[in-house]
C-alpha cells in the first residue's frame, strides 16, 4: 500500500511539472513577439542602410564641355510702365463737389478738369490772398500767398481769376497736370477680363485705344483707387493718392521662364517676340530686368522687356510669345542615364575610390541641373569636369538600394 502511494505521488509530480514547463514555453513565446510599435520601429530602422557607398564595376563618364546657345521660349503679357505712372494725389483734404473722372481707362490730357473741391483750407488761403492784396498790393505777401496756393495745385489762371473778383470761391477745381489715361493702381495684374481700353465721348477727352468703338459712362459717377472709392460727395484727405496717369508710350513685357533656363538668361540677352494682337510684326528688344524675388514653389522666373507703343498697337493684359536668345557658353553635360531621381533632388553616383582589385567606389553626390537636351543634361553645380560618375545610376540604385532621399 505504501508503495502504490508513493507511486502515485511521483505520477503526479511528473504530470504537474510538465504543466509549469509548457505553460512557460507559451508565455515565453508571446513575450518574445514585437507587440509595440516601438520594437517594430526600431527594427525597421535597423534594416535600412545608412551606407552611401557602392562598390562597383560599372562603366564611367566624365562631365562634358559643350556650348548651350539654344533659345529658351517664354510668354507673358503686357503691362503698365511704372516708370511712366503718374500719381494723382488730393493735396488738401476737402469734400468732392464734381468729379469728371468716370471710370477707369478713361482718357484726360494736360489741363483738362479732374474734379471740383470744396475745402475749407482752400478757403481760408483764399482769404489770405485777397486780405495780402488789400493791405499790401505791391509788396511781397501777395506773392507768398499765391505761391501757398500753387503748392495745393491751384494754377496761375485761378489765382489771377481770385484777385480780380475780390472774393473767395467755395468751390475750385482741380486739372491734370498730364496727358495720358485713367489707371486705379500704378501697375497692372493679368485678369479675367482685363482693362477695356475705350475713349470718351466728352468734349475735352481724347480718343482711346480701342478700334473706334465707344464704352457707356457708367451711371454712378465713382471711381476706385488704392485709398479706396472716390465718389461726389466723399471726403479726401491731404495726401490720398486719388488714381494714376500713364500716357503708355512705352509698355512693359512681362515674360516667365521655366526654371532650369535661370542660369541661361542674362540681361541685354535678345528677345524676339509676337503680340496675339499684331502676330504678324515680330518685335525685336532685350532682356533689361531679369526678377530677383521668389517664391516657394515657384517654377519660373520672370524677365522684363521694355516696349515701345506710340501708335498704342500694345494692349494692357494682352499675352506675348517670346523666344529669348542667351549668349553663348560652355556648361557641364552628362547623359541622362546617369542622374538619379530621388523626390524633388537630384544625385549622380561619382567616383571616391577604388578597392585593390580595381573595382571603383562610388558615392552619392547631390547636384542641380539646368535643361536636356538630344539625350544630355546641363549640370549646374555639383560636379567638377574632372569627376568620374556612374553611367546607370538608375541600376544601381536598384541593384544596391543603399540610398534613402532625404
Amino acid at each position: 500500500m505504501g508503495k502504490i502511494t508513493l507511486y502515485i505521488m511521483v505520477i503526479l509530480s511528473i504530470l504537474v511539472y510538465g504543466c509549469k514547463k509548457e505553460s512557460h514555453d507559451e508565455h515565453g513565446k508571446q513575450g518574445s513577439q514585437p507587440g509595440d510599435e516601438a520594437s517594430q520601429k526600431a527594427l525597421s530602422i535597423s534594416a535600412e542602410p545608412t551606407n552611401r557607398k557602392v562598390i562597383s564595376s560599372q562603366a564611367l563618364v566624365k562631365p562634358v564641355k559643350q556650348l548651350q546657345s539654344g533659345p529658351v521660349n517664354a510668354y507673358g503679357f503686357i503691362t503698365l510702365d511704372e516708370r511712366r505712372s503718374n500719381q494723382v494725389s488730393a493735396r488738401v483734404g476737402g469734400r468732392i463737389e464734381k468729379l469728371y473722372v468716370k471710370y477707369e481707362n478713361q482718357f484726360v490730357r494736360k489741363g483738362d478738369k479732374i474734379l471740383d473741391l470744396y475745402s475749407p483750407d482752400l478757403n481760408t488761403y483764399q482769404e489770405e490772398l485777397l486780405y495780402a492784396h488789400k493791405v499790401d498790393p505791391e509788396g511781397e505777401l501777395p506773392k507768398h500767398a499765391a505761391h501757398k496756393l500753387k503748392l495745393l495745385g491751384i494754377t496761375d489762371v485761378q489765382i489771377k481769376q481770385i484777385v480780380e473778383s475780390g472774393k473767395a470761391s467755395l468751390t475750385l477745381s482741380i486739372y491734370s497736370a498730364y496727358d495720358g489715361y485713367i489707371f486705379y493702381s500704378s501697375s497692372t495684374q493679368m485678369s479675367s477680363t482685363g482693362p477695356a481700353m475705350a475713349s470718351s465721348g466728352g468734349s475735352k477727352m481724347g480718343g482711346g485705344m480701342g478700334s473706334g468703338s465707344q464704352q457707356k459712362q457708367p451711371a454712378s459717377s465713382s471711381t476706385t483707387s488704392a485709398s479706396g472709392p472716390i465718389r461726389e460727395g466723399a471726403y479726401v484727405s491731404p495726401g490720398q493718392t486719388l488714381f494714376w496717369i500713364n500716357n503708355l508710350r512705352e509698355v512693359w513685357g512681362i515674360l516667365s521662364v521655366d526654371n532650369l533656363h535661370q542660369d541661361e538668361i542674362a540681361l541685354n540677352d535678345s528677345v524676339t517676340m509676337v503680340s496675339e494682337l499684331v502676330p504678324d510684326k515680330p518685335i525685336k528688344t532685350i532682356v533689361r530686368y531679369i526678377e530677383p524675388q521668389y517664391a516657394t514653389g515657384q517654377k519660373f522666373i520672370q524677365v522684363r522687356v521694355y516696349l515701345s507703343n506710340v501708335n498704342r498697337s500694345l494692349r494692357i493684359n494682352s499675352l506675348l510669345e517670346a523666344t529669348i536668345h542667351p549668349k553663348t557658353k560652355e556648361s557641364l553635360t552628362l547623359p541622362a542615364t546617369s542622374i538619379l531621381y530621388l523626390g524633388g533632388r537630384q544625385a549622380v553616383w561619382k567616383k571616391v575610390g577604388q578597392t585593390e582589385e580595381g573595382t571603383h567606389v562610388l558615392e552619392i553626390q547631390f547636384v542641380r541641373l539646368g535643361p536636356v537636351s538630344q539625350g544630355r543634361v546641363t549640370v549646374l553645380s555639383g560636379l567638377e569636369a574632372d569627376d568620374e560618375v556612374a553611367l546607370d545610376a538608375g541600376y544601381l540604385m536598384d541593384r544596391e538600394s543603399l540610398v534613402k532621399p532625404e
